[in-house]
């Protein structure tokens, strides 16, 4: 890729809009493309983010028998490099804008796997343009943004939208989640969820680093900053896979393994909406997620809970509850990164990989029998669904935007540790806090914007 093509500036919405408008971008709704002989075509894909968590993606995207890769899209030329010696067909590009006008009616669907604070724009601006989408988790970094991507793509059922939770769609995942919806665990009481994160993974609970060090000549630093303010690039700092928890980019480990373990609970539950938060944290900062912590929200009850609250706990930074205190064995070895669903007649334990299931009953290990469920590859069911040719998408954006709405306002907690906080989910606002709400949305940096956001 040309030295121009790595520092191109970011284009304004207007001009975006116009171009697009000019290219065709925005169509109606899209339909698979029938040859001459009325043989369903290609699935044409464009990903942004092609390095790390974005090279298995692809990887797995292309592994489907009808997708082509059209476009790839990285703001670190290294990445676009490997990527394009396994897709030599595909274009490259630095700016996401850019490839999907540039594709225009030459892309069926994007897939995007960048950092939390890229997620939003680039997910809506697909959206916008018609096209079917992948994003990874969490679905956005801000409150705002994930109930925004939710009505966008419940707004549009043509287009198949997946969240990158790709352990959701396995089938003993599945299982389990069928049985905590038939009430094998009786009236719920409780949803506990504890990961190791970030302990060696990211650096959490530091101050914002100071100075600036040249910008490698492989890296467009503007354009990975994208929507999030303006600041200096800082070797291993930042890029890559050192961002998740500076809050400005990223969304910690509970935005980000909360995801991949609450599902269990949340989704056959239908889980969100929180009446209050807490963040029990000592060690936060003004620019990172503290290094470890532990949340606690009050969600409404339902049909699930006979119309009592249901609570949801949090911890990571490799603490851990009592077995004790979530109805298991009081021997039981827990590892990290599972869910547990507390209810009157027993606890169903789900680890977040593995089949490592159990559920207790007064302390005791039962052996049940799981309903079956249906699962899959979590990029091919995306692909299928897209194609026309499958059952629905099994984390589509409407759930991921309530779910990691949720996880978002556990962020938010973390800035006002130890003080307990009132959300209104109707008003998108919390009550006793006014402070908190400028956390809600965020401004974009002028030239980000997108309509819907």
């Amino acid at each position: 890729m040309s030295a121009e093509s790595r520092s191109l500036n970011p284009i304004g919405r207007r001009t975006f809009i116009r171009s697009a408008t000019a290219a065709g971008v925005v169509l109606a709704g899209w339909k698979p493309t029938l040859g001459g002989g009325r043989v369903l075509q290609k699935f044409q894909v464009g990903s942004i983010g092609v390095g790390g968590m974005g090279e298995v993606d692809v990887r797995e995207i292309s592994s489907h028998p009808m997708v082509v890769m059209v476009g790839l899209c990285d703001t670190d030329a290294n990445n676009l490099g490997r990527a394009g010696e396994k897709h030599p067909a595909a274009k490259q590009y630095a700016d996401f804008r850019e490839m999907i006008i540039d594709l225009g009616d030459g892309v069926d669907g994007v897939s995007v796997t960048t950092p939390d604070h890229m997620h939003a724009a680039m997910a809506m601006t697909a959206l916008n343009a018609d096209k079917h989408v992948y994003c990874q988790k969490p679905l956005a970094w801000s409150i705002h943004e994930n109930r925004a991507l939710a009505k966008a793509a419940a707004a549009k059922p043509q287009l198949a939208t997946q969240m990158g939770t790709q352990n959701a769609s396995r089938v003993m995942k599945q299982r389990c989640m069928k049985a905590v919806s038939n009430g094998i665990c009786g009236k719920v009481k409780a949803v506990h969820a504890w990961t190791d994160r970030p302990s060696g993974w990211w650096p959490q609970g530091n101050p914002r680093p100071e100075g600036t060090d040249p910008v490698p000549s492989s890296l467009s630093w503007d354009l990975w900053l994208g929507v999030a303010p303006e600041r200096p690039y800082k070797d291993n700092a930042y890029h890559n896979f050192r961002w998740r928890g500076v809050r400005d980019f990223g969304c910690g480990a509970l935005g980000d393994m909360g995801c991949h373990m609450s599902d269990a609970a949340f989704q056959p539950l239908d889980l969100g909406n929180p009446k209050s938060v807490i963040c029990m944290a000592d060690d936060g900062t003004l620019d990172q997620f503290p290094s470890k912590e532990r949340v606690r929200m009050v969600l409404p009850g339902n049909k699930y809970s006979n119309g009592e609250d249901i609570m949801f706990h949090w911890s990571d930074g490799k603490m851990r509850p009592s077995p004790e205190s979530m109805g298991l064995a009081a021997d039981v070895e827990l590892p990290y990164n599972v869910v547990v669903i507390e209810g009157e007649r027993g606890s169903l334990m789900v680890p977040e990989t593995g089949s490592d299931w159990g559920f207790y009953r007064k302390g005791i290990k039962r052996p049940i029998e799981l309903p079956e469920a249906r699962g899959g590859n979590h990029w091919h069911l995306w692909v299928d669904r897209a194609m026309g040719n499958g059952e629905p998408c099994l984390s589509p954006f409407e759930y991921g935007g309530k779910v990691t709405e949720t996880l978002a306002i556990g962020a938010v907690a973390s800035r006002f540790p130890n003080e307990t906080l009132e959300w209104d989910a109707e008003a998108m606002k919390f009550t006793n806090k006014p402070e908190a709400n400028a956390y809600v949305t965020r401004t974009y940096r002028d030239g980000w914007q997108v309509e819907g956001l």
